[in-house]
């Protein structure tokens, strides 16, 4: 397996990769990575203003994903792995090997919606500690939910 840095041929993989996501839970459509449909999306999660880091991992074809997004004030991590290929550790090397590219003193956080059963149990296991959880009403019409915020700080020592 190959973990690297994203070119512009993967646009088509990572919109593979959500579309067959989406496909298998109801609420993955609801969600942001659920919804990279199309080559300007998917160019906006590889390769947009607001990306900090992006790592890939690739078989034949895009396996896995993780992106550290930047904004104003906060780091947040999408990571996501192909049905057919999780439980074999993915996940957990794409975290680990972006969390080494990432400085110390920089907090990234996870947000688990609580119908997210399986990031709910992974999460913890790739190296993100739980700090709270907050009650969400608007980002879904018609549906109240949890949000659990997790967060893992980077590990490049940048002396």
């Amino acid at each position: 397996m190959d973990i690297r840095k994203p070119n512009k041929d993967d646009v088509k993989g990572l919109i593979n990769l959500s579309k067959k996501f989406a496909n298998e839970y109801e609420w993955a459509k609801e969600i942001p990575i659920g919804k990279i449909i199309d080559i300007k999306e998917a160019k906006k999660w590889l390769f947009g203003n607001n990306v900090y880091k992006v790592l890939v991992a690739e078989e034949e074809y895009i396996v896995g994903y993780v992106g550290i997004k930047e904004y104003e004030d906060s780091y947040e991590a999408s990571i996501l792995v192909d049905s057919d290929y999780r439980g074999e550790g993915i996940g957990k090397s794409l975290t680990n090997k972006i969390f080494k590219m990432i400085p110390e003193e920089i907090e990234v956080e996870a947000w688990v919606a609580d119908f997210n059963k399986l990031s709910l149990k992974v999460t913890p296991r790739i190296g993100f500690d739980y700090k709270k959880k907050f009650l969400e009403k608007d980002f879904i019409p018609g549906r109240e939910f949890y949000v659990y915020i997790f967060t893992r700080k980077g590990e490049k020592n940048m002396l």
